[in-house]
């Protein structure tokens, strides 16, 4: 990002916009694994959050018509790499004047190959589950009533709304003459 004033440089960023929402991508990686400078970690997490909240402005500027119903959808997303793993964290705008940073999770980066049952599912966990894609169970989509009709109860509401075909519906069988 860079607005004539100030300049931003991410080690990379990534924009999704999926028609719900409006999500936007940004690493930093604070030295080689296994390094925990924490002068460095604390500077690059920082500058991180300053660089989503000027992401948050300049957003506001290119959408400066959208309601702050709308605007609330917007998520910036950091992901930190530092010391032997990455954490996730996200920053919107709640209500006018009000930025929240949340940290929204952390992986181990998985090196060992003997190790691989036990590291490598969460690794892929965790990147399934950034910018908001949740595994969902199918069966919470699909949930229908079913209830159970007793035919001595439901006999007469059914006939009444029963199977019977709209007047001028095609007839499945036609008649052959």
């Amino acid at each position: 990002m860079n607005d004539g004033r100030y300049k931003y440089n991410a080690d990379g960023t990534l924009i999704v916009n999926n028609f719900s929402a409006i999500e936007i991508l940004l690493t930093e990686v604070s030295s080689g694994y296994g390094k925990n400078e924490a002068g460095k970690i604390s500077f690059d997490h920082h500058k991180a959050m300053f660089g989503m909240l000027a992401m948050i402005r300049t957003v506001a500027q290119l959408c400066e018509t959208a309601s702050i119903n709308t605007f609330a959808k917007l998520k910036i997303h950091f992901l930190h790499a530092h010391g032997t793993a990455i954490r996730h964290w996200s920053m919107s705008t709640q209500a006018p004047g009000i930025y929240i940073m949340i940290k929204e999770q952390r992986v181990d980066v998985p090196i060992s190959f003997s190790e691989k049952d036990i590291t490598i599912l969460p690794f892929i966990c965790f990147f399934k589950t950034l910018a908001g894609q949740r595994p969902q169970n199918l069966s919470s989509i699909i949930n229908p009533t079913i209830i159970r009709l007793n035919e001595g109860k439901h006999t007469s509401i059914v006939a009444e709304h029963g199977p019977m075909s709209v007047p001028n519906s095609p007839n499945p069988y036609p008649v052959q003459t």
